[in-house]
């Protein structure tokens, strides 16, 4: 020690040296710690505990947001159909702010349309709001029958009718058609299509209410359910399987309905089937679904599965191979010319190249998820692939 590095008089030093020897020796008072203080060993957590943590944190950053969202969107867009409908003479200015609550309501949903459990799910709800594919027509028959009865539209009367005629599929073709004779400023049935619009907005704004208050904890507190794993779920688990089945059926659906069929084997490829044809918010949806897929595996930058791969189960080469993988996708989408609309990229050669880079892409993730992933996680997934590559 320094005190030994100089010469130190006998009677000052043989007290410090008998201190030193007793200190060393264990002794010296109480106030010397006799062992080493060993640090506490961290509580082991479960799997289930992890499970917890991901449904606790997916719900309150990312779910519930979500559909309180959703539901302000709604009422938004009912308030602006009031709004445009109480006009004695709209112009295209007024009719481009109806539009643009359309887009956002529906922007909205593109966030939340991958979950398939609860209140959505309830009295048809998810079909209502959005009722594609359409291949038998159910949208616009549901909405003609609308024009065509004598009866005055109410938010009550669409509810009961044709699940085509009651969402948002049967508002764009209200809001964005191009046909002089069927639009809101011009056609001779004007009043009519305008009670519809108010009517199906109004419809959008009660269902969107209904489910967040369902999921609300001040409401039916759907979300105690589903964090703890109770009601129509085993476990925790159980729970995780099905969100993750949700998920996994979104990456199929946006790889196979939104992108790989529209594109078709060649050029014009099918631009009819795509999700939103008038309003050509299509590739916008796309790539909203494109950022639910991280939001889902990070439960939204809280306690998500990148890091029970990491930091509980040790396997952080498969959260960075599925964090890679999404960013691809969204990567790919942004290449597409944003300036050219849905039938214009699937009829154009380089468009075509670039749209199957990013089901290329989506295939990846799906099948990372579907192996490694699962293998790692030990969950079982309960979804059927409709893809067969």
């Amino acid at each position: 020690m320094s005190y030994f590095t100089k010469q130190a008089p006998v009677n000052i030093l043989t007290p410090i040296l008998l201190s030193f020897i007793l200190t060393a020796c264990g002794g010296g008072g109480s106030d010397s710690p006799t062992t080493p203080t060993t640090p506490t060993t961290p509580t082991t957590s479960t799997d289930d505990e992890q499970f917890g943590l991901w449904l606790t944190d997916l719900s309150n950053n990312f779910i519930l947001p979500s559909y309180q969202d959703l539901k302000t969107k709604a009422q938004a867009l009912s308030a602006q159909s009031t709004t445009f409908c109480a006009l004695n003479s709209a112009n295209n200015s007024d009719l481009h702010s109806l539009q643009q609550s359309w887009f956002d309501f529906n922007a909205s949903w593109q966030d939340i349309q991958w979950l398939k459990v609860g209140p959505v799910l309830e009295s048809s709800r998810n079909f209502r709001i959005e009722f594609w594919p359409d291949s038998n027509n159910a949208v616009e028959n549901g909405l003609n029958n609308l024009l065509l009865t004598a009866e005055p539209l109410t938010a009550d009367y669409v509810s009961s009718k044709n699940v085509g005629g009651q969402g948002i599929p049967a508002l764009e073709i209200l809001l964005f058609t191009d046909a002089v004779q069927d639009s809101l400023l011009a056609a001779s049935d004007k009043e009519k299509r305008c009670e519809a619009v108010q009517a199906i907005s109004e419809n959008l704004a009660n269902i969107t209410n209904d489910v967040n208050t369902e999921w609300q904890s001040s409401g039916g507190n759907y979300v105690a359910s589903l964090t703890a794993g109770t009601g129509e779920f085993t476990s925790k688990k159980d729970a995780v399987e099905e969100l993750i089945t949700n998920w996994l059926e979104q990456v199929e659906r946006v790889k196979d309905e939104k992108l790989l069929q529209p594109l078709a084997v060649n050029a014009p490829g099918i631009p009819t089937i795509a999700e939103f044809v008038l309003s050509d918010a299509s590739i916008a949806s796309v790539k909203i679904n494109a950022k639910t897929f991280n939001k889902l595996f990070t439960a939204n930058n809280g306690h998500g599965f990148d890091d029970i791969l990491t930091d509980h189960l040790d396997q952080p080469a498969i959260s960075t191979e599925i964090t890679t993988k999404i960013s691809a996708i969204s990567t790919a989408l942004n290449a597409l010319d944003s300036n050219m609309s849905y039938a214009e990229l699937l009829n154009d050669e380089t468009s075509r190249v670039q749209l199957t880079e990013a089901i290329q892409k989506i295939r990846e993730l799906r099948d990372v998820i579907t192996a490694d992933f699962i293998q790692a996680t030990d969950i079982n997934i309960g979804f059927n692939s409709n893809d067969g590559d």
